[in-house]
């Protein structure tokens, strides 16, 4: 018999050692064979029933209209050294099913004598997959043994999200082929890169050479120069497409452009003295000369038309932080008007509200104390990312060396994870930002997102009815090994109960 439960009461009694109380419905759950069953972010239903589906190998079934979930089907089971080659094996199903309560990324998981993944979209059976495959141990065994499940799922939010600042310190393309990769297991869907800065330009505009001969070779002090071509980037973007996520262009203006500016000096004003390229950590002292529109807005549209050419994406990121200017709304307006006309969404951090903008232009909050309701009473949505709740550049820990400007304790994965974007109406999503004045390696950049993007994953993904920390710890924890084969140098968190993760002050 099937007995329905809420995942989270089931999965926290399964750590009868941490001391968390369990009711008598999930002790009857538990006590059954079936093994446990942790998925990271945690699904919107899910049921057990007693006993579990033993395998060895697997017949694929798999629809044809899904490549990409396919695709990740077969990673999963060549990863394991699971054999699809004998007709008489365990069936699993990739169907794609007319049920619109499933909307374009829900699925539905079902594990009884045979295992169904069923979705409207290849983008939901994709997710399937990834739920499948957290079920999954992470290393090769002679047989699998999968709980008797049957999990509905859908997101909560259309946009769920991790912003990379590659501008300070360059991120290779192998890197962010990783980060994409361990992006899709936790059903993250925006790579939102944040291109260009004071410290650096990393994308090629071929009308402007220079951009990345000066600006490409610049950093910040100890972190790492570097362009992406752009066929490379057309090569990220189909490669993200293929795993679930859609990569975000960020070329950020008027402000935190002195690599623009020493790449193309005419962009400066004639009485600015500094054209140089930069190495520090200051922010808000760059701006385009907007006195100069003839020279500045031709300069713009020729870059935003490059960057579109590369980037399908429905939104290109125009910027608008920290900068303060009499003509600074002004730019907005007629860039983001710029981006409307070239058929594309324009996104805005939140000052840029003060500009006059379609409605339909986004906002990305990061100022937790911003006024926001006036923009949004214009209808604007909003990505919300307030620094001291999603800015994983800041520590772990308090005191952990780094950033600290918006929260001085760091920002800790219990933090993060207690983000109520709830009284955000018109919010179609949830993203973190790991900026990189101080995160100058891949590991030093593991070490900040995980496993706290996980966390950011849930929050974007579950209802919040479904969530709670103590569940999510004993989910994450378990899922470590999962992490470990991906090859993340994670941050071992004491709250997941990883004995290691002593922090050294």
């Amino acid at each position: 018999m099937k007995l329905p439960f809420k995942l989270e009461v089931l999965l926290v009694c399964l750590a009868a050692a941490a001391g968390i109380g369990c009711d008598k419905r999930a002790t009857a759950v538990a006590e059954t064979e079936a093994p446990p069953a942790h998925i990271v972010p945690i699904p919107q239903s899910m049921e057990i029933a007693a006993g579990a589906l033993r395998f060895s190998a697997l017949r694929v079934d798999a629809a044809a209209a899904a490549p990409n979930a396919e695709r990740a089907l077969e990673e999963v089971l060549t990863t394991l050294n699971i054999s699809t080659k004998d007709t008489a094996a365990t069936p699993i199903q990739l169907q794609l099913v007319d049920d619109p309560a499933l909307g374009e990324e829900g699925y539905r998981l079902v594990v009884g004598d045979a295992i169904q993944l069923s979705a409207r979209t290849d983008a939901g059976l994709l997710y399937a997959v990834q739920s499948l495959r957290q079920l999954l141990p992470a290393h090769s065994q002679a047989e699998y043994n999968l709980a008797q499940v049957t999990i509905n799922d859908v997101p909560a939010y259309r946009w769920r999200g991790i912003s990379l600042d590659v501008a300070r310190s360059f991120l290779s393309v192998d890197y962010l082929e990783k980060h994409i990769d361990r992006m899709a297991m936790f059903k993250l869907n925006r790579l939102h890169l944040h291109l260009t800065d004071d410290q650096g330009w990393r994308i090629e505009i071929k009308r402007y050479p220079k951009l990345t001969e000066i600006g490409g070779a610049s950093a910040v002090k100890d972190g790492r120069a570097g362009y992406y071509t752009q066929e490379e980037l057309k090569h990220l973007v189909a490669y993200a497409q293929a795993r679930g996520v859609t990569i975000v262009p960020e070329i950020d203006m008027p402000g935190h452009v002195q690599a623009a500016l020493a790449s193309y000096n005419e962009l400066a004003c004639k009485d600015v003295s500094n054209l140089s390229v930069y190495s520090g950590v200051e922010v808000g002292f760059s701006v385009f000369c907007l006195e100069k529109p003839e020279v500045v807005y031709l300069f713009v549209r020729n870059v935003l038309e490059e960057v579109i050419a590369i980037f399908p994406s429905a939104e290109i990121h125009i910027g608008g932080d920290e900068i303060k200017h009499p003509l600074y709304a002004d730019f907005v307006g007629r860039t983001a008007a710029m981006v409307d006309a070239m058929g594309r969404t324009p996104i805005v951090w939140e000052e840029g509200s003060v500009a006059e903008m379609k409605p339909n232009v986004l906002l990305q909050l990061w100022n937790d104390g911003y006024a926001i309701d006036a923009a949004v009473a214009k209808g604007h949505p909003l990505i919300l990312s307030p620094c001291s709740y999603l800015y994983i550049d800041h520590g772990n820990y308090a005191g952990q060396p780094g950033a600290d400007w918006c929260r001085g304790e760091g920002v800790p994965l219990k933090r993060v994870y207690e983000f109520n974007p709830a009284p955000f109406k018109t919010a179609v999503g949830i993203e973190a930002a790991l900026w990189t004045e101080f995160v100058h390696t891949d590991a030093s950049a593991d070490d900040h997102l995980w496993p706290r993007l996980a966390a950011v994953s849930e929050l974007a993904w579950s209802p919040a009815g479904q969530r709670s920390y103590a569940g999510f710890v004993q989910r994450m924890g378990a899922l470590r090994p999962q992490l470990d084969a991906l090859d993340i140098h994670y941050y071992a968190e004491p709250d997941l109960g990883w004995a290691d993760a002593e922090p050294a002050h």
